[in-house]
Parts: structure tokens; sequence; C-alpha cells
């Protein structure tokens, strides 16, 4: 099962690669609270991916997909973002939710970016509620 989770996470950024010749990506890493650890991808504004996996006893693989509405700067390597998005987990049971990320990203280096967020939703599978999720993380930009 591990290994299978980490092929297609692998696979889905390998055939995002060939992308990088149109778009502005970053490849990184996630780490937060509300979601698991796992890969994100930024092409532009959209789609913002991540797919991460919590492989406990009771493993599971959640991804979200996001557009940013919002991504302007704050200072000459500082910028914020606000946007909306979708989420969706499968393991013991099939979820899905909406949620509103707005974060902040620190380019530290010319192809390095520090990231973090906070994403209200609201949880629409297999019950519905509010919640709060969010994370760190760091991404290498290909151009």
């Amino acid at each position: 099962m591990k290994k299978k989770i980490i092929l297609v996470c692998l696979v889905v950024f390998a055939l995002a690669l060939p992308l990088s010749t149109f778009a502005d990506i970053g490849i990184g890493g996630i780490a937060g609270y509300g979601q698991p650890t796992g890969l994100s991808l930024k092409i532009n504004n959209f789609p913002v991916v991540s797919l991460g996996w919590h492989l406990g006893t009771s493993g599971y693989v959640e991804g979200t997909i996001d557009y940013w509405f919002i991504n302007d700067k704050l200072d000459r390597n500082i910028l914020w973002y606000l946007g909306g998005g979708v989420k969706a987990s499968v393991g013991s049971a099939f979820g899905l939710g909406l949620r509103v990320p707005i974060g902040i990203q620190w380019y530290f280096m010319p192809r390095f970016e520090l990231f973090g967020e906070l994403a209200p939703g609201f949880a629409i599978l297999p019950s519905s509620g509010f919640d709060l999720s969010g994370g760190i993380g760091l991404r290498f930009h290909l151009q």
C-alpha cells in the first residue's frame, strides 16, 4: 500500500514536468495540521495541488486542488494569496469538502519558496461541518 501511494504521487508530479516550458512550476513538500504530510505542486495560480498520505494504522490519502484569486506582493520577495478549492480523501471512508486557502509565500532564494497557509473549510462527506487545516512547505521552482 505504501509503495503504491508513493508511486502514484511520483507519477502525477512526473507528468507535470513537461508543463514547465509553459508555466512557472513549483514542486515541493508540505506538512501541517489537519492535513497529511505530502507533496505540493504549483502551476502559476491554478492548479495548486497537494497530495498527502498518512501511513499509520488508519492510513489514508488526501488531495487538494486550489485556484488562487489573489496572489499579490507584500514586499519585494514576499507574497500573499487567497483562493478557493476542493479536497478529497480516501481511507476507511471517502471524504469530500470545500476549502478557502489563505497564505504567505517567501522567496528566500531566486527559485526557492517557503510558504505557510491556513484553510478554513466545510466538509461535505462523510459528514458535514466546518473544519480547519494548515501547513508549511517548501517548493523549488523549475524556471
